[in-house]
């Protein structure tokens, strides 16, 4: 493949690691290898771009606790203002720095939210996001995920609905949109997440729906829809057979 074919299929990536390469350039002696390694990602040069990543990781071994803190937190930050970027947080970044310099942060200062925060983000531990907002409840994109966590559990409940299958606990869904109509309502501006609301009321409709449809199932459900006048999209789902 040529690389401007690659560039055009993923040019959001390429132009977030251009960016990115900028931005750590600013903070050489933290992150200036891996300002190295965004360049030669960009272009498409991967054997320098993983030489690139492992001189930092090497230099990292050496850091004290508050540069490595500091490093670690640069980095996210950069990443998190920088969407579509998937190989910037590579898994030997993640693994061999950030995850254990995080872990080692919450030993060492339990009360510190900042490295629990940004370790529920990596792992995208609900337990650590929802430790993380009750130490600071303004954490908006914490929020969002924890609220995003639940929302995909009703997701997944329902996307097969149109084949009148429920999949999991239709008690345990609903206890999921009450949760995240609970972090909507408690948000410090609840208007700002007016579209995850709409999205909550969805859900709710079509899990009422089903329990309603289940009490006496005539027909399908997409039948039971429209004779009662619901409307309901579905994704589409592809079925492969040997």
């Amino acid at each position: 493949m040529l690389l401007a074919d690659m560039h055009y299929w993923n040019k959001q990536n390429f132009e977030g690691l251009s960016k990115l390469s900028e931005e750590l350039d600013a903070h050489p002696n933290l992150t200036a290898s891996l300002a190295s390694y965004c360049r030669f990602r960009e272009k498409g040069l991967r054997r320098e771009a993983l030489s690139a990543l492992e001189d930092f990781l090497l230099a990292a071994r050496s850091f004290d606790s508050a540069v490595a803190r500091s490093a670690v937190v640069t980095i996210l930050e950069a990443n998190a203002r920088t969407s579509g970027t998937h190989q910037f947080l590579t898994q030997p970044l993640v693994t061999r720095f950030l995850v254990p310099t995080l872990r080692s942060w919450m030993d060492d200062d339990p009360a510190a939210s900042t490295p629990i925060r940004w370790l529920g983000i990596l792992s995208r531990d609900d337990q650590l996001l929802g430790r993380a907002l009750s130490m600071c409840p303004e954490d908006t994109p914490v929020r969002k995920m924890l609220i995003g966590a639940e929302l995909s559990c009703a997701e997944y409940a329902t996307h097969h609905l149109d084949e009148t299958i429920f999949l999991g606990s239709v008690d345990g869904v609903v206890t999921a949109l009450a949760r995240a109509r609970y972090l909507i309502a408690n948000a410090p501006e609840p208007e700002a997440l007016a579209h995850l609301t709409s999205e909550v009321h969805y859900f709710d409709a079509m899990v009422a729906d089903w329990i309603t449809y289940s009490k006496d199932p005539t027909g399908s459900f997409p039948e039971w829809c429209t004779k009662h006048g619901r409307k309901y999209g579905y994704p589409i789902k592809i079925y492969y057979k040997r």
